[in-house]
C-alpha cells in the first residue's frame, strides 16, 4: 500500500475515530472541515476494495476549487486517477464528486448506493436535498465486502457545516440540541418519522484553534461582518444567528445542567397557552445566593475553567424545567388539549418531580376572556382543585423583550479574584430542550425591531420566558423561608405552605 502522508489534528482524528452513522463535524469557520471530511472517504476506499463513496458540494464550481483541485496533489497517484468527475482507486474503490447546486438535483443520485456519504458545507443546501441524500446511505450487498476494522464505521454519513444557511435549523435539531457535543446518540427523529430504531448520531465540534496551519490573524478577516454572523463563524456558535432577536443567547454562558433547587429559593411557573398552536409551561426559580454550577457536560474544561463551571449571581432567574405542548416533530403544531388536561397535566409534573409547590404563577391576560362559559384560568383552577391560580403581568412587547435581553447580557461583578466580570442573570437549564431549540431561530422584526422576534414564528417558549422575568421575580434568604413557614403555621395551626398537595 502507498505511504500515506495525512496527519490529522486531534478533532479530525476525534472526526475519523467516531463510530456514529451520522456525523456533524463543523463550527467555526478555520477548522479543518473540508480537509477532514474529503480524507475520511479517501481512508475508508483505501481499506475497503469496491467501496462506492459520495462527497458533495452545493455547487460544481466550489466542488472543483475545494476537492477536485485538492486530491491530486495530496493522494499518491499509484493509489488511482481522477476520471471525468470522479477518482478511481487502483483497488475498485471510486470517490465520486458530486454537487446539488438546484433544488431537485438530488433525484439525480436516487438510484445509487452511497456506502459512505460526505456533504461539505451542508449547511448551504437545502433541508430536503440532505434527507434525501441520507436516505441513499447503505451497504446493500457490499456488507460483506467490508474489512474487518471499517465494520463498526459503514454506512456511514458525515457532514460538515458552519452555522448559518438553508438548512441551519435541521442540522441544528438533529446534531446539536440533543445532546452535548461528543456524544453519541440516537437520533429520535428517525424513530418518530420511521417507527424504526434512528441512526446512532455524534456532533465533534472545530474551532479555529483546532486547526495549527491556520493563520494566527485569520479570524481578523470577519471584522465589519453583521456581530452575529462574525460570531458563529469565529466562535462556531450554532444560537448566533444574524437577524436572531435573541441575539446575545449562548449556551456556555446561558447553559446549566438540570438540578433541583435549593428548597428556600423562590419558584414560580409561567404559562403561554395553546391549543391548535402549542402551549408553553415553565418552571422557574430565583438564585437567593452566589451560585457555582459544576460539571456542566455542555462546556469544554479549560485552564481558566477545568471544572466547567457555571456562575449564578444572586438573584439570577433560571429555568429548570418545562412542559412543551407540541406534536412529536411538527414544529409550531398543538396537541389541542383543553385546558382542564393542561391544569392536571402541570400539577402532576409538580408532584412527580417532587417539588414544592411555586410561589406564584404567571400568564398571557387572553386566559381570563370569557366566552359563553368560564375562561381557560377558571377551568385549570377548577380541574386543579385551586393549585392553579394566576396573576397578571404587564403584556409589552418592549418592555419585555428589553427584559430579556437585560437579563442575558447581564451585570459586571466583582470577583474574588479581583477580576471585574459580566456575568448573565438568566439562565436555561439544558433539560429545557424546546428552548434551546427555538429561541435562538428566533427573528428580530424587521419593521419593529424594539418588540423583538417577528409574528408567525414558533415563539411560544419566547413569550411564556417574557411573562416570567416581567413578573418581577424576587429572591428570598433561608430565614425568610423559615420565617415564612413559621408564620403559616402560627395562622393555621399545621402544616406546610409549599407542600404540594
Amino acid at each position: 500500500m502507498p505511504t500515506i502522508t495525512y496527519e490529522p489534528q486531534p478533532k479530525q482524528h476525534a472526526m475519523h475515530s467516531c463510530a456514529a452513522r451520522q456525523i456533524l463535524y463543523g463550527g467555526a469557520a478555520g477548522g479543518g472541515k473540508s480537509h477532514a471530511i474529503r480524507w475520511d472517504g479517501i481512508l475508508f476506499c483505501l481499506e475497503n476494495p469496491g467501496l462506492q463513496a459520495f462527497l458533495f458540494r452545493r455547487t460544481y464550481k466550489q466542488l472543483y476549487q475545494n476537492h477536485i483541485l485538492q486530491i491530486g496533489k495530496e493522494v499518491p497517484p499509484e493509489c488511482g486517477r481522477m476520471r471525468e468527475d470522479a477518482y478511481h482507486f487502483v483497488n475498485g474503490s471510486i470517490l465520486h464528486f458530486c454537487h446539488c447546486q438546484n433544488l431537485l438535483d438530488y433525484l439525480n443520485y436516487m438510484g445509487a448506493e452511497m456506502h459512505w456519504l460526505g456533504i461539505d458545507e451542508s449547511g448551504l443546501f437545502f433541508p430536503l436535498q440532505l434527507i434525501e441524500l441520507r436516505g441513499r446511505v447503505r451497504l446493500g450487498g457490499f456488507s460483506d465486502s467490508v474489512s474487518e476494522a471499517s465494520r463498526p464505521y459503514l454506512p456511514r454519513a458525515v457532514f460538515g457545516s458552519n452555522p448559518g444557511g438553508p438548512s441551519h435549523s435541521f442540522l441544528k435539531r438533529t446534531f446539536i440540541d440533543p445532546k452535548p457535543a461528543m456524544t453519541i446518540f440516537t437520533d429520535t427523529l428517525m424513530e418518530q418519522e420511521l417507527g424504526e430504531p434512528g441512526w446512532t448520531t455524534c456532533y465533534i465540534p472545530a474551532r479555529m484553534r483546532d486547526n495549527r496551519y491556520l493563520d494566527a490573524d485569520y479570524g481578523v478577516q470577519f471584522a465589519g461582518m453583521n456581530p452575529q454572523r462574525a460570531k458563529a463563524l469565529k466562535e462556531g456558535d450554532w444560537d448566533a444567528v444574524e437577524g436572531a432577536a435573541l441575539y446575545n443567547l449562548s449556551r456556555e454562558r446561558h447553559m446549566v445542567k438540570p438540578f433541583v433547587p435549593p428548597e428556600h429559593w423562590i419558584r414560580f411557573m409561567s404559562l403561554d397557552w395553546g391549543t391548535a398552536k402549542p402551549f408553553a409551561v415553565g418552571w422557574f426559580c430565583v438564585a437567593s445566593e452566589d451560585t457555582i454550577v459544576k460539571n456542566n457536560p455542555h462546556l469544554t474544561a479549560t485552564e481558566d475553567n477545568p471544572s466547567r463551571a457555571v456562575y449564578i449571581p444572586a438573584s439570577s432567574v433560571i429555568a429548570y424545567d418545562e412542559w412543551y405542548g407540541g406534536a412529536d416533530n411538527q414544529p409550531d403544531v398543538g396537541l389541542y388539549l383543553d385546558s382542564t388536561e393542561v391544569g392536571r397535566g402541570i400539577v402532576k409534573r409538580e408532584q412527580e418531580r417532587g417539588d414544592r409547590t411555586p410561589d406564584y404563577r404567571v400568564c398571557d391576560t387572553a386566559i381570563f376572556n370569557r366566552v359563553d362559559g368560564p375562561s381557560v384560568a377558571e377551568r385549570m383552577e377548577g380541574a386543579s382543585r385551586g393549585k392553579i391560580l394566576f396573576g397578571k403581568v404587564e403584556k409589552s412587547r418592549e418592555n419585555g423583550y428589553n427584559e430579556w435581553l437585560t437579563r442575558l447580557a447581564g451585570n459586571p461583578y466583582l470577583m474574588s479574584n479581583g477580576r471585574v466580570e459580566k456575568h448573565p442573570s438568566f439562565f436555561i437549564s439544558s433539560s429545557c430542550v424546546n428552548a434551546w431549540r427555538t429561541l435562538g431561530s428566533l427573528m428580530v422584526d424587521p419593521l419593529r425591531p424594539d418588540s423583538g422576534p417577528a409574528d408567525r414564528q414558533e415563539d411560544h417558549w419566547y413569550d411564556m420566558g417574557m411573562y416570567a422575568l416581567m413578573s418581577r421575580p424576587y429572591a428570598q434568604s433561608k430565614r425568610e423561608y423559615a420565617e415564612s413557614i413559621e408564620t403559616f403555621t402560627k395562622r393555621v395551626g399545621v402544616g406546610d405552605p409549599y407542600a404540594v398537595r
